[in-house]
């Protein structure tokens, strides 16, 4: 199982989901995919809680960066690292520009 570490800025605005959690990754338009996850509320059972979200800007490439983040999420990498981290303009997700975290309402 892997962890997803989402970074827009390094020390200040990241967030670690395990896979397990992930229920869709979505893409939104040609340049937002969003990625939908159990958030706090969600897991404690309330069952009106939209998931919580991570929003991927990534312009024009929103169908590239969902593919690959897919493929990350289910590659096995026995002995390698388990986290994968999603950071704004750092390889191997150059497109995105952006990283957004949203609580569910």
């Amino acid at each position: 199982m892997k962890m997803l570490h989402f970074v827009d800025a390094a020390t200040t605005d990241e967030t670690f989901i395990m896979s397990s959690k992930i229920h869709k990754i979505s893409v939104v338009s040609a340049d937002s995919v969003e990625v939908m996850f159990d958030g706090p509320a969600s897991i404690a059972g309330f069952t009106d809680v939209e998931f919580d979200k991570v929003i991927l800007t990534a312009t024009a490439k929103s169908e590239v960066v969902a593919l690959r983040l897919a493929e990350h999420m289910v590659a096995t990498n026995v002995g390698g690292p388990s986290v994968l981290t999603i950071k704004a303009a750092t390889a191997p997700f150059t497109e995105v520009s952006t990283v957004t975290y949203t609580l569910g309402a």
